[in-house]
């Protein structure tokens, strides 16, 4: 698939981008659809708002950088839609244990339309992610935080980070009712040293060479689409609610509020996850997160000279 007017051109646009002019009509139409309950427009608007949502955010990436993840290819771009839902899905299994978060609304529903409207939704995850990861990361605030300090990661500090994993994962269903903060950090501690050690993309990656950008981008990626799922998901329904022992206070929305606490290291975990699982599959087209850290500057001819840096680069040597 191609899609020749999102080719990149290393020019930073003062319009918005078409796709994003899409993406502005699709939150448009579904929030107040959502929200007002209109019918099978609004039980379904999950989907297109979020799909607003990521188109709208990745043109602004555009706008900004000369660059996005769906003008650098359309193919690895659905390819995040695809990984999203496996994931998801082993967070809803991780629930059954934990039973942190249920679906009002869905009763109704046949499972095999329970599974395919909800692998739908679950697409959504991982793009909305790092798409707000670009987004956030485009700004000169990070820009000190590629020469911080240096994780040295030993054999030794990699094998207890992975048995830390491991040992997490396995207390969310052994002790579900104490363990259940572990849901949003368990997978990351297990799969980041795997993508370190495999040489695929990894935070460790990145701590090795000082550069603490991708961390700090992904980490507010994810409570800033945190906010939105949560509050577009307040008038919904369908919508989700929570029953979080000991922590069930101070709600903004349905979370409570120390439940946003989880929010940044899942976002850490979502990019550990992706790499992992597309990882499991050697041809398949895969994404390159962009953190510039340094606006684009204006030279006197008027084009943009694009400074963006990639980030969680394979392990070195």
């Amino acid at each position: 698939m191609h899609i020749p007017s999102l080719a990149v051109t290393g020019r930073r646009s003062r319009s918005l981008p078409a796709h994003g002019l899409l993406g502005i009509c699709l939150v448009a139409v579904a929030w107040p659809a959502s929200w007002l309950h209109l019918g099978l427009l609004g039980e379904y608007s999950f989907f297109p708002l979020w799909l607003g949502f990521i188109l709208t955010i990745d043109a602004l990436v555009l706008r900004r950088n000369g660059s996005s993840l769906l003008s650098r290819g359309s193919v690895p771009f659905l390819g995040m839609f695809l990984v999203s839902v496996p994931l998801w899905w082993i967070f809803e299994g991780v629930n059954q244990f934990t039973e942190s978060w249920h679906y009002s609304g869905a009763d109704d529903y046949s499972p095999l339309r329970y599974v395919l409207v909800a692998s739908w939704h679950f697409s959504v995850v991982i793009p909305a992610v790092l798409e707000s990861t670009e987004l956030l990361g485009s700004f000169r605030l990070l820009e000190r935080l590629n020469q911080g300090p240096r994780l040295a990661p030993s054999s030794r500090f990699l094998a207890g980070i992975m048995a830390l994993g491991s040992v997490s994962f396995a207390a969310l269903f052994l002790w579900p009712e104490y363990a259940f903060p572990l849901t949003w950090i368990s997978l990351f501690l297990l799969m980041d040293p795997i993508n370190y050690l495999q040489g695929r993309p990894s935070i460790i990656g990145d701590l090795r060479r000082g550069d603490w950008r991708l961390l700090i981008a992904l980490a507010a990626g994810a409570l800033l689409c945190g906010w939105f799922w949560e509050m577009w998901n307040y008038w919904a329904f369908p919508k989700w609610y929570y029953t979080i022992d000991n922590v069930d206070f101070a709600h903004i929305f349905e979370m409570p509020l120390l439940g946003y606490a989880g929010y940044p290291v899942f976002g850490l975990e979502v990019y550990s996850a992706y790499h992992f699982l597309t990882g499991l599959v050697a041809r398949f087209p895969k994404v390159q997160l962009q953190i510039s850290g340094v606006e684009p500057e204006l030279p006197s001819g008027g084009a943009v000279v694009s400074r963006t840096v990639p980030v969680g680069a394979p392990m070195e040597g």
